[in-house]
């Protein structure tokens, strides 16, 4: 039991380490907020908008894959401490880590380069696809995570820059992990 919370802990830290670096460095003037979208939305039409039809994206997908046998969940077999923690890890931390150092830094950093938006938007999904390369084998449905992936990326920065604000791909990115957890429950 212990040795499964230890490896629980070990996959979450660094999310939360993320959070707390990018904390520290808006502290000590790196970036500002703004420079990162962390504000409310210019309205929150565009947030529910966007976080809807995202929802609805990702329950088409799942469905559309199940119904072919290319969808592929393992069941869910931790025990409840690991579980609390793995959850909380990969709906809340890892959607708020990723979504400020892709959707924030990331982009922010290519916007002071002049890259050109479609481009900046192209590179941050190329690198937040390469990142949870890790996960994926060379199966079909493991290369469909990787397209569905950096869809997602593409989607979440233009749901930043729709809705001038973080906290948009952030909810979107924590319902796609959610249904993810979900379907290990239920499949």
């Amino acid at each position: 039991m212990y040795e499964e919370i230890r490896n629980a802990l070990f996959r979450v830290i660094p999310f939360l380490l993320a959070i707390l670096f990018i904390r520290n460095a808006i502290q000590r003037n790196k970036f500002s907020k703004e420079d990162l979208y962390l504000r409310k939305p210019i309205n929150f039409r565009h947030f529910f908008t966007w976080w809807l039809l995202f929802l609805l994206l990702i329950i088409l997908i799942e469905i559309s894959l199940y119904s072919v046998n290319l969808l592929e969940a393992s069941p869910w077999k931790h025990n409840i401490p690991s579980s609390i923690i793995q959850i909380t890890g990969i709906v809340i931390l890892a959607p708020v880590a990723e979504e400020l150092l892709f959707r924030g830094i990331l982009l922010f950093k290519l916007e002071q380069w002049k890259v050109k938006r479609i481009r900046a938007i192209m590179i941050q999904a190329i690198a937040f696809t390469a990142m949870h390369s890790f996960a994926y084998e060379n199966t079909l449905s493991s290369n469909i995570g990787i397209i569905q992936t950096f869809a997602d990326a593409c989607i979440y920065a233009y749901a930043k820059y729709n809705s001038q604000s973080i906290y948009t791909p952030i909810a979107m990115h924590a319902t796609g992990n959610l249904i993810a957890i979900l379907e290990r429950f239920i499949l």
